[in-house]
């Protein structure tokens, strides 16, 4: 009689296997619960916040569909686009938390987490689930947070209705506005479009530098596509008057002289996309408008600048972050079908906590308090910190 040997793996490596499967019937089920719930969350922030902001904007909205005589539904479904991308850039980190405690809470309730952990599934296959749902929505995440947040943004603000088209209205400014470019200061009117230009433009250089060279009057400035380099219309020179060899002057005399040009070239150290998106925070511009005013040699609200920089690159781990924490916490509200409500308020706080500590510190970043490295990474580190604290909490009893 023939005897047959089969291969015995051994449990080591089996439960070493187990780990690093996330595509089994249980992973697969548990990441469309995942996205199911954050999407369900998500889509009940949405329509909270399209309510409220219809409270405030539906006149205005009428009031651009009567303008451009187009069908009212066709303008308000493209407003409610717009706001929408907006919304969702704000709190899908949030609903990611939210979403993944209540789903993980859900399958507690319902034993099925009980019965994995029993048939040997360890809390860390569960969070390796919810990392691969993290890689999904940060994805997301970045490409709200880069490309279609600030074109959807603009497009608010071209078909003008909503918050976003009064506060970033093109066209002319109503005062003067000053800028200090390198070492002269300069004052005019602004016009933000795609075609910028400044009108009444007064240019005193060498401001600055506490010394006074010559002051230049303008009706109108244009770039002209060479970098630095403007044209002016209607020209007013007052600059001093060329000294004679050999020739002292006091230093009371003013010795300026008046001189008048339909038109001159001058180099200002100003880009052009710096007035198009004149008074925008730097979180709401595109990408390559971010880069090219991060480029110039004097760029405005450098602080801002680099904050939004950092932001866009922690994006894309911001709504895995969250989810983490969301998914580690809502074990630890109690065991088996015994809840407590205490645990769960103060679980659901940890995630207000990490929200507030985000927003606290990108608002440090902008303002150059802390480095846009620190404001933008620290309430990521925090919520991953959390999740291990979590984690190893879970474990201990099973030590």
């Amino acid at each position: 009689m023939s005897m047959a040997f089969y291969p015995v793996r051994s449990e080591r490596r089996s439960l070493a296997a187990r780990l690093l499967t996330i595509t089994g019937i249980a992973g697969r089920r548990a990441l469309r619960l995942y996205l199911s719930a954050a999407g369900l969350v998500m889509m009940l922030f949405l329509v909270t916040a399209w309510s409220i902001d219809l409270a405030k904007n539906f006149d205005e909205v009428a009031e651009v569909a009567a303008a451009s005589d187009s069908a009212m539904a066709l303008v308000l479904t493209e407003y409610l686009f717009y706001r929408g991308v907006d919304i969702v850039t704000r709190l899908l980190p949030v609903a990611c938390f939210i979403g993944l405690f209540v789903a993980e809470f859900w399958r507690l309730n319902r034993l099925e987490s009980t019965i994995l952990a029993a048939a040997g599934r360890s809390p860390l296959q569960t969070l390796t689930v919810v990392a691969v749902f993290g890689l999904i929505v940060g994805a997301l995440q970045l490409g709200l947070e880069q490309t279609w947040r600030p074109s959807a943004v603009f497009a608010q603000v071209d078909l003008g209705a909503g918050s976003y088209a009064k506060r970033f209205k093109r066209g002319l400014t109503g005062g003067a506005r000053w800028f200090v470019v390198g070492s002269d200061v300069l004052k005019a009117r602004v016009k933000s479009d795609d075609e910028p230009e400044l009108e009444d433009v007064e240019l005193y250089r060498g401001a600055t530098d506490g010394s006074l060279k010559d002051v230049i009057i303008a009706r109108r400035a244009v770039p002209t596509g060479i970098p630095d380099i403007w044209q002016l219309s209607d020209v007013a020179h007052w600059g001093p008057l060329p000294q004679e060899k050999g020739e002292e002057r006091s230093g009371s005399s003013p010795f300026y002289l008046l001189s008048h040009y339909k038109s001159l070239e001058l180099r200002l150290q100003l880009l052009p996309v710096q007035l198009t998106y004149y008074g925008v925070p730097a979180f709401y511009l595109p990408s390559d408008a971010l880069t090219g005013i991060d480029a110039a040699r004097y760029a405005v609200k450098k602080a801002e600048i680099e904050s939004a920089q950092a932001r866009r690159v922690a994006a894309a781990f911001l709504p895995g972050s969250f989810a983490l924490l969301g998914a580690s916490l809502a074990p630890i509200a109690g065991a088996g079908r015994v809840r407590s409500l205490r645990k769960i308020l103060l679980l659901v706080m940890c995630g207000y906590v990490a929200l507030v500590t985000l927003k606290v510190f990108w608002a440090l970043g902008e303002l150059g308090t802390v480095p846009a490295t620190v404001a933008a990474w620290t309430a990521i580190v925090a919520a991953l910190g959390g999740t291990a604290l979590a984690v190893l909490r879970q474990m201990r009893p099973a030590a």
